[in-house]
C-alpha cells in the first residue's frame, strides 16, 4: 500500500478529484500554506485582452491511500488533469479501520456505511458481507429522538441501526441452506415480509431497502478485484410468461408483483452465499463465488434454485392470490466458470462464458425447472447429480458448440421430486 500526495493549484483541483472519483478513489484535501498574503498582481495576457490575477499561489494538498497495483493509474490521472504541481509517494506498512478492526486493503477502503454494516454484522455473529471496498458514503450517522441510525442518502430516508441489523439477520448466509418444507421458518418470514410491503411497493418506484442493500453489497464484493477473473456459479431466474401477465395487470399491480418477486429472490440468493449481480425487469441475475466457509458454489446455486421454487409455490403465489394477482412460475439457468470483473459506467459487472451459457440455457427450462451446464453438473455430489437428466442428443433446441472442445456443450435438466423418488426405487 502507498500514500500519494499531490500539490495542486486550485484551477486543477476539481478536474483531478472528479477523475479520481470516477475510479472510486477517495481523497482528502487540505490547503497548503500560501506564499504570501497579498493578491497576485494584475497582468496583461496580450494587448487588447482583459486583466487576470494569478491564482498559482493557491495550493492544495490532495492525499489518497491506495494499493500498490493502483499507483500507476492514480499518478497518470493526476498528471493528465493538472498542469503544474508535485506528486510524492510514501510506502505504508499497515492500515487498520478503528471501528471494525479490518486491516490493510479492506480496512483502507472502508466507507462510513461499510463500518456500520460490519458493526451490525458483528452483532449478528456473521462474517457476511465478506468484503467491502471504496465508494462514496451511502449513509450518514444521525439520531432521531434518541434512536441511533443512519440517513440513507440514496433511499432518502432514516434507517435505524436496529433495522439494518434486522436486514442482515434475514439475509446472512447459512452453509448448505435450503427450504425443505412448506412450514420452513424462512417461508414464514417471507410471507410476513410480503404482507407488510406489497402495498408500499405498488406506490414506491424505487427498490426495497433489502434489494438496495444486497445490490450495494454485491458491488462492494466485486470492487475488491477490478479487472480480475473469479470462479463463480451464475444463476438466471425469470418469470415464465411475464408479458402475458403484464397485459392483465395495472401498472401499480405489476410494479408491486415485480418488486416483491425481486426482493424475495434476492434474499434467498443471499441465504445461499450468493450475490445479486443485477435486476433486469422480471429477471434476477446472481453469482455464487468460491467462499471457503460456505462450501461448493455449484451446489449452493442448485440448492438456491430449489429454494426459489419452494418460495414461489409456498409464499409468493399464496400471497399473490390473496391480493387478487395471478400465480407465477419461474425457470432457472445455471453454469459455472471464470468470469471477468469489469466496470461499466459506475458499477462493476461480470463478463464471461458461464454467464453467456446460463442466459442461453434459461429459455430451455420448463416452468419450475432448472437447466444447468456440464461444468455445474461435474461439481455436484452424486446425491445431487441424480436430480438431473442429460439433454436428449436429438433435441434440436440446443446446438451450442463449446469454444474449447468444438463439440456441443452438454446441458442437464432438473427432474421433478416425484420422478427422483421413483428413480431410487
Amino acid at each position: 500500500m502507498i500514500r500519494i500526495e499531490a500539490e495542486l493549484p486550485r484551477n486543477d483541483l476539481a478536474a483531478v478529484t472528479d477523475a479520481l472519483d470516477m475510479m472510486g478513489i477517495t481523497v482528502n484535501i487540505t490547503k497548503a500554506k500560501s506564499r504570501g498574503t497579498t493578491v497576485g498582481s494584475e497582468v496583461h495576457a496580450a494587448k487588447g485582452t482583459g486583466m487576470y490575477r494569478s491564482e498559482f499561489r493557491d495550493k492544495f494538498i490532495l492525499q489518497t491511500t491506495v494499493s500498490d497495483n493502483s499507483e500507476h493509474d492514480v499518478i497518470e490521472v493526476i498528471r493528465s488533469n493538472s498542469n503544474t504541481g508535485k506528486i510524492s509517494i510514501f510506502p505504508i506498512s499497515r492500515v487498520i479501520d478503528i471501528s471494525s478492526g479490518v486491516e490493510n486493503e479492506q480496512g483502507l477502503a472502508l466507507s462510513e456505511y461499510d463500518s456500520v454494516i460490519l458493526i451490525a454484522a458483528k452483532k449478528q455473529e456473521t462474517s457476511f458481507p465478506f468484503g467491502l471496498t471504496t465508494s462514496k458514503v451511502k449513509l450518514e450517522p444521525q439520531a432521531i429522538e434518541g434512536e441511533k441510525g443512519y440517513y440513507d442518502v440514496i433511499e432518502k430516508k432514516f434507517v435505524p441501526l436496529e433495522n439494518l441489523e434486522s436486514v442482515i439477520a434475514q439475509v446472512k448466509p447459512i452453509e448448505k441452506f435450503q427450504i425443505m418444507t412448506p412450514d420452513d421458518a424462512f417461508l414464514i418470514q417471507s410471507l410476513t415480509r410480503i404482507q407488510r410491503n406489497f402495498s408500499l411497493y405498488k406506490r414506491k418506484q424505487s427498490d426495497s431497502y433489502s434489494q438496495a442493500f444486497l445490490k450495494y453489497i454485491s458491488n462492494r464484493f466485486l470492487s475488491l478485484w477490478p479487472e480480475n477473473e473469479i470462479n463463480t456459479a451464475v444463476l438466471y431466474v425469470d418469470i415464465v410468461g411475464s408479458t402475458k401477465i403484464a397485459t392483465s395487470l395495472s401498472s401499480e399491480e405489476l410494479s408491486g408483483l415485480i418488486k416483491v418477486f425481486s426482493e424475495e429472490m434476492a434474499v434467498v440468493v443471499s441465504k445461499h452465499a450468493g450475490f445479486v449481480l443485477k435486476y433486469a425487469g422480471d429477471a434476477v441475475i446472481a453469482f455464487f463465488p468460491e467462499l471457503k466457509d460456505f462450501g461448493n458454489m455449484a451446489e449452493n446455486a442448485v440448492r438456491c434454485a430449489r429454494s426459489m421454487n419452494m418460495l414461489v409455490n409456498h409464499s409468493l403465489n399464496p400471497m399473490f392470490a390473496s391480493f387478487g394477482l395471478p400465480k407465477i412460475n419461474v425457470r432457472i439457468g445455471i453454469d459455472v466458470g471464470k468470469n471477468r470483473i469489469v466496470v461499466l459506467g459506475s458499477e462493476p459487472d461480470l463478463i464471461g462464458h458461464s454467464i453467456t451459457i446460463a442466459s442461453k440455457i434459461l429459455p430451455l427450462a420448463q416452468p419450475n425447472q432448472m437447466t444447468i451446464g456440464e461444468e455445474t453438473y461435474k461439481m455436484l455430489s452424486q446425491e445431487m447429480a441424480v436430480q438431473f437428466m442429460k439433454i436428449d442428443p436429438q433435441d434440436k433446441r440446443w446446438n451450442y458448440n463449446h469454444p474449447t472442445t468444438g463439440k456441443i456443450y452438454p446441458i442437464y435438466f432438473s427432474i421433478p421430486v416425484m420422478q427422483i423418488s421413483n428413480r431410487g426405487n
